[in-house]
């Protein structure tokens, strides 16, 4: 019973603390310039930098959260743009591991949760360390870190370490089981990526039902009972801890583009498929190819990434000489060549696994028994096949029919994540069969497994005529370059083709010979896994550092994510409230929220109303919507010089202005129909239901009438008033109702929906003052149960220890 309340001290301080600091250091050295003190420069995180500018600088001035932002979208909440809440009582651990820089931190998660993983599974330290190298050196990993998916990677990071604190549970280590597994999954939820969550509970339900079946098989079932029950209280106190973040986000989500849209019809015209979430080819957009799925152990079977540096190799630079083309221009162009010829709209890296880890993977599942194999096993099935998206459609279909949220969630490759986990952990399983002789070597069973693998790969090879080589973009790639160009590019990716099928051969032939050689006492066991690592990390390491770009580490100094041009520096000038529209970028760029309060921006879940109005603007070339959204300043690129200049709108309606009269529409199509012929300036449009049936629907606007805005911060706006008459305002400001609240002269009043997205109020005459305020109410309830779950957390932990202290002395 000692082990259910110790540890083993011995090991921890030999073996497990000095892998740990090894592993943080090889997280570093692979990271190398980051000890130069540069940092990595990530596409979607310049992107961020962009959208929360406003939410950081507003930290910094006052000391305080706020909770909305102007900047982007015409004003969103944070709650997922990196908003801190009150009561995280698991920030201590995450700064722990944000002591090495980023994304150091990260790689150096991915290690040591596997390497705890495999512990608690009972590996010795050498089977271990495989695994995490295994798991942490995989390109698709560490691609979502080049790219800047940090909340992504971080959140997968901890899918080992919940595993663990699972299995700890299923093996009867009662405390440290439920202490783990609350911590992890409360560190998992925090990473703030929901359908990373949303995946690995679909993982941890494979692992509850296969370990079910066979405590149900051992007549263990009180036993197995007993640890689910206390994962299942792990998972109530880790939501607990996170409240404060899921609670908010999933009132936004309603909000969203996540959520079910009021619209009937598209801006064209044409009817819209009606879903409680995104539609059916925003999810599926990015599915992985059945075919494809061979990069998994062939990285460049389909060509590798969108944009391949092929240097001098498969031709392609060869010819380009020949045809007159510089050096430098043949190099130039060579380091970005669109060999991939999958089907998805971009890809950036393969998502290989490594074909070493395969190789052992397979003897896992051909040569080991039990439940931990099966469950790997039906997990990587289960993720592959789901990936497959639109391309195997009888399960999507069927997830996103029936599976609550599926539809929440958008690229199902993604999915892939699960799988990532997965072979590493079967890699283990068959790399301890391999070199453990206590198990039976069947080399009969296991050559004709190796000759099928070899005999595949050949057959491949010689049938490269069945395939076209042929893209989905290759019809645009003829327009840029031509037919000669492309017809070398297809050449290239024949040429990369062959050699990364030849590639796999030899490691095939290789790694079986090790395993061979260490089965007939023709080399140690000592050697045999030298050799096995050595090709793991060059097998994995060589493929993923292709497309690491060291270039993207830049001094810190140099770490300003844009540019203010001197189209921006002439807007600035003008210290009135305004937006500003960048058309180029419309809503997919938050360069323009770096420096204003921009129209655009850059996010997963924009405001769905404000989208769709965007989408009929664009589509419609309806001005009038720019006025009333009070979009001051245009940028367009000036068409000789690239240059971005602005273009001021005088027709902007300003901050806030009454209105003569308000029309009743009867549905959300209705007032985006009518956005064509409503004079803005004098009528406000409604839906019916928004504005009670008592309220006056016409004005006789006060021509002395006057509204300026006193003070502006993103979460308070506070109006001066002279007026005569009763009116009604209209703000152009976002429309958002949990959370904002709006007084006139100190007296609550209610805030009406008008012109789809925008705010409005019934102001009485001789009013003096207006504010609104953005306190939403849910991060008190948040908070407030934020502290409950820690409470109980506690408590429960320290009772368990009790227990087992008093079970130890009273010797039972």
């Amino acid at each position: 019973m000692k082990k259910l309340i110790s540890l083993d001290w011995k090991s921890l301080f030999r073996i497990h603390l000095p892998i740990s600091v090894g592993l943080a250091l090889l997280s570093l050295l692979f990271y190398y310039p980051l000890l130069s003190g540069k940092v990595l420069v990530q596409s979607d995180i310049r992107q961020y930098e962009g959208m929360s500018r406003q939410l950081k600088e507003h930290r910094v001035e006052t000391g305080q959260e706020t909770y909305w932002i102007d900047n982007a979208f015409g004003g969103m909440p944070t709650f997922q743009l990196g908003a801190e809440y009150p009561g995280d009582f698991l920030s201590p651990i995450y700064h722990f591991f944000r002591l090495l820089p980023r994304p150091a931190h990260i790689l150096f998660l991915y290690f040591i949760g596997v390497y705890l993983l495999l512990t608690v599974l009972q590996y010795p330290w050498y089977y271990s360390l495989f695994g995490s190298l295994a798991y942490g050196f995989s390109t698709y990993l560490l691609i979502i870190l080049q790219v800047g998916h940090n909340t992504k990677a971080l959140a997968v990071s901890f899918f080992a370490f919940v595993l663990a604190g699972l299995m700890l549970l299923f093996q009867k280590r009662y405390v440290w089981g439920f202490v783990l597994s609350t911590l992890a999954l409360g560190m998992q939820i925090r990473a703030n990526h929901y359908q990373m969550t949303y995946y690995l509970l679909m993982l941890v339900g494979v692992f509850c039902i296969g370990y079910a079946y066979q405590a149900y098989k051992d007549k263990t079932l009180l036993s197995y009972g007993k640890g689910f029950s206390l994962f299942v209280l792990a998972c109530v106190l880790a939501l607990g801890l996170n409240a404060t973040p899921l609670l908010a986000t999933a009132e936004y989500s309603d909000f969203s583009t996540r959520g079910q849209s009021e619209l009937k019809y598209l801006p064209d015209g044409s009817p819209k498929e009606q879903s409680t979430g995104l539609d059916y080819d925003y999810i599926t957009e990015y599915s992985y190819g059945i075919f494809e799925s061979l990069n998994l152990i062939v990285p460049r079977i389909q060509g590798g990434g969108s944009s391949e540096n092929l240097g001098e190799k498969h031709g392609l630079f060869d010819f380009l000489i020949e045809n007159g083309v510089s050096r430098a221009q043949a190099t130039q162009f060579t380091q970005q060549v669109p060999t991939y010829w999958g089907n998805q709209p971009i890809l950036e890296a393969p998502a290989y696994i490594g074909i070493t880890v395969f190789f052992f993977a397979l003897l896992g599942f051909l040569f080991t028994k039990g439940t931990l194999r099966n469950v790997l096993a039906l997990g990587a099935l289960f993720s592959l096949l789901l990936s497959w998206g639109k391309n195997f459609s009888f399960i999507t279909d069927l997830f996103i029919s029936f599976f609550p949220l599926y539809t929440k969630f958008r690229a199902v490759s993604s999915i892939q994540v699960v799988l990532e986990l997965c072979f590493p952990l079967l890699a283990v399983m068959g790399l301890h069969w391999s070199f453990s002789k206590e198990n039976k070597w069947e080399y009969k069973r296991f050559f004709k497994w190796v000759l099928g693998i070899v005999v595949f790969f050949v057959a491949l090879f010689f049938a490269k005529s069945m395939f076209s080589f042929s893209g989905a973009n290759d019809a645009y790639f003829e327009q840029i370059y031509g037919e000669v160009i492309l017809e070398k590019i297809k050449e290239a990716r024949i040429s990369i083709f062959k050699a990364d099928l030849l590639r796999a051969v030899v490691y095939i032939i290789v790694l079986a010979s090790v395993v061979w050689a260490f089965r007939t006492s023709k080399i140690r066991k000592i050697g045999a896994l030298g050799l096995v690592f050595i090709l793991l990390l060059v097998d994995l390491v060589g493929i993923s550092i292709q497309y690491i770009d060291r270039e993207g580490f830049v001094p810190k100094t140099q770490q300003i994510p844009f540019k203010a041009t001197a189209a921006d520096q002439a807007i600035l000038q003008d210290t009135t409230r305004y937006r500003v529209l960048e058309p180029q970028l419309g809503l997919t760029g938050a360069r323009t929220s770096f420096f204003h309060n921009a129209i655009g921006g850059y996010h997963g879940a924009k405001p769905r109303r404000f989208e769709e109005l965007f989408d009929y603007y664009q589509s419609n070339q309806i001005t009038e919507v720019l006025d009333f959204l009070n979009v001051k300043y245009i940028l367009y690129s000036d068409p000789d010089s690239g240059e971005l200049k602005p273009m001021r709108n005088s027709n902007a309606l300003g901050s806030a202005w009454p209105v003569y009269s308000l029309k009743e529409v009867p549905s959300a199509d209705a007032v985006l129909q009518a956005l064509e012929n409503t004079d803005f300036k004098a009528e406000a449009l409604f839906i019916s239901g928004d504005i009670p049936d008592d309220k006056p629907l016409t004005f006789d606007v006060d021509s002395l009438a006057k509204i300026s805005l006193r003070s502006a911060k993103p979460d308070k706006l506070v109006y001066d008033l002279t007026l005569t008459k009763d009116q009604f305002f209209v703000f152009s400001e976002m429309y958002y109702p949990k959370g904002w609240s709006a007084k006139i002269d100190g007296e609550t009043t209610p805030i009406y929906n008008v012109n789809y997205v925008l705010r409005g109020l019934f102001v009485p005459a001789q009013s003096k003052s207006i504010a609104f305020e953005f306190s939403p109410p849910v991060v008190t309830l948040g908070t407030s149960l934020r502290g409950v779950s820690l409470t109980l957390f506690i408590g429960i932990s320290f009772s368990m220890l009790y227990i087992q202290y008093r079970k130890r002395n009273s010797g039972l």
